[in-house]
């Protein structure tokens, strides 16, 4: 019987990936996403914590960067032959101002503008800002999530979000992730006092 054509070629490219197992399976590139130095484009955020059922021994953040002409200058997969996004997430610190409120710092300038894979240069951009909350930081304990978009920021619009108090400081499901609601509209009135709210706003005066 004669073979056709694409019988043999894929006969012949799947010897080749038995003598070379990584031919199939290419591994991407790793980049170095560089930050500035100094940037200038700065916003100070603040967030305030209302009617929480105990306190927050834990609260990180961190800023997300996306490039936004990836189709552009992002890395092609040479198997399915796909564009990869690219995105980072630099801390950012979150100090307290009293016993509920936190105040940020994040830089619209922060990711250096670069060509990483010979295509042509990715432009970053921020996307958002967010917190990480939990009541000690034990690794079982829910994670309260708030965050708001670099629109929301730019625009000087709060964004406020309101969480159950019933996953504090844990539920069942260990490490269980919060992101929190815009709307109690849904919810019993006899209930809305088991919801305690995470405003993030910008601080249109720095001190």
């Amino acid at each position: 019987m004669t073979k056709s054509p694409w019988c043999i070629a894929a006969l012949v490219l799947l010897l080749s990936a038995c003598h070379n197992p990584g031919a199939m399976f290419m591994p991407k590139p790793k980049i170095e996403i560089k930050e500035r130095q100094n940037p200038r484009q700065a916003y100070q955020i603040v967030m305030t914590i209302e009617n929480a059922p105990g306190p927050f021994r834990l609260v990180e953040g961190s800023a997300q960067y996306d490039v936004i002409n990836h189709d552009e200058c992002g890395y092609i997969d040479p198997v399915s032959e796909t564009i990869s996004r690219i995105d980072t997430h630099p801390p950012i610190e979150w100090k307290p101002m009293g016993d509920s409120q936190y105040v940020a710092t994040v830089y619209a300038d922060l990711i250096v503008d670069e060509d990483y894979y010979g295509r042509g240069v990715c432009h970053w951009k921020l996307s958002m800002a967010s917190a990480l909350l939990k009541a000690t930081g034990a690794e079982a304990e829910t994670r309260f999530l708030p965050a708001i978009s670099a629109e929301e920021i730019i625009a000087s619009v709060p964004r406020k979000l309101y969480f159950w108090g019933g996953y504090y400081p844990d539920i069942d499901m260990s490490d269980f992730a919060d992101l929190g609601q815009k709307d109690l509209s849904n919810v019993p009135a006899e209930k809305l006092n088991e919801f305690f709210s995470i405003t993030v706003a910008r601080r249109d005066s720095l001190p």
